[in-house]
């Protein structure tokens, strides 16, 4: 009788457990929950992260030209835009004879990648005047289609680009630097009519002073090549070329610049104060791009909408 006793009361026991384990078990639950929550909830938010798109950045940047869209080596070409998304507006060009990564538009030897900047003015427009006779490098272009192609500065991911057909003059002369500083060696390409076995070169200033005069051969299809070094004073001055079995003389306008001055250093120590750094920092006229609001993802949101409900459950449980 008392084993039968023992054994319901076993019995009870595991059919209809006591508050306590009931207690003990919801406990080690709710522990289990705990556990979990942050796992899930990182876990998702790394999954919403990965699938949700990057946000891009606001604005656009155009460019134009104008003209017909065919010019010669040694015009003068206008282009201008629009640039909402920063202050600084790039300008490259690339095409046959230039590297595929583009130079600036005034230095076909430039550093590949770069250009030439320009500012963005009041209502986010810019334009730029391109000298092509000014170009360093310009006996590099040919007669072929060019791109141009303008970026801003701070986002070069934001671009527009145009073409524009270059053609070199039949009868042509350029220089490899212009303008061009004293001691500098100037050298100059060129192309005369066929048959003409020498071409002479004059130099001239604006009151038709004959500063120098060379003498070039001609190659069979008429083209010529000159070099010398500048010893003219700064100012602006003409290079003629001509033949008496020519046509047509050829000229360039040529600028010798006013050579850059080395300012004398410091030797005496500067004291620099408080108000000279704030009036050095407040000098600088350069403006800032406004940075642009990225919208929140959507994932993101969700994400934490999932978070915010397993922790709400989780309480719950805790305080029923």
């Amino acid at each position: 009788m008392q084993r039968k006793k023992q054994h319901c009361r076993l019995k009870r026991k595991y059919l209809f457990p006591s508050d306590d384990i009931l207690l003990i078990a919801r406990e080690k639950m709710l522990t289990n929950h705990r556990k979990l929550v942050f796992p899930v909830v990182f876990a998702l938010f790394i999954l919403m992260c990965m699938y949700c798109p990057v946000a891009a950045v606001n604005g656009t940047v155009t460019i134009t030209y104008r003209g017909a869209g065919g010019n010669y080596i040694g015009d003068t070409i206008y282009f201008d835009g629009m640039n909402t998304v920063g202050n600084m507006t790039v300008l490259k060009i690339t095409g046959p004879g230039l590297p595929v990564d583009g130079v600036p538009l005034y230095d076909a030897n430039g550093t590949v990648g770069s250009g030439n900047t320009v500012a963005t003015g009041l209502n986010n427009n810019w334009f730029f005047f391109w000298d092509t006779n000014r170009m360093k490098g310009n006996n590099l272009l040919q007669t072929a289609r060019y791109t141009f192609t303008a970026f801003d500065l701070n986002h070069p991911e934001v671009s527009a680009t145009t073409s524009i057909m270059l053609k070199r003059p039949e009868f042509y002369i350029v220089s490899s630097l212009n303008p061009a500083g004293p001691g500098d060696y100037v050298q100059l390409t060129g192309n005369a009519e066929k048959g003409v076995s020498y071409v002479k070169i004059d130099v001239t200033d604006t009151t038709g002073t004959v500063a120098h005069t060379f003498m070039s051969p001609v190659g069979a299809n008429g083209d010529f090549q000159y070099g010398f070094h500048v010893d003219m004073p700064p100012g602006q001055y003409r290079i003629i070329v001509s033949n008496p079995s020519m046509k047509s003389g050829l000229n360039q306008t040529f600028t010798v610049a006013i050579p850059t001055t080395v300012q004398p250093v410091l030797t005496s120590p500067l004291n620099v104060t408080a108000t000279t750094v704030m009036e050095t920092t407040m000098s600088a006229s350069t403006p800032t791009p406004t940075p642009t609001r990225v919208p929140l993802s959507v994932g993101v949101v969700i994400t934490g909408c999932i978070g915010a409900i397993a922790l709400f459950h989780v309480k719950r449980r805790e305080h029923p």
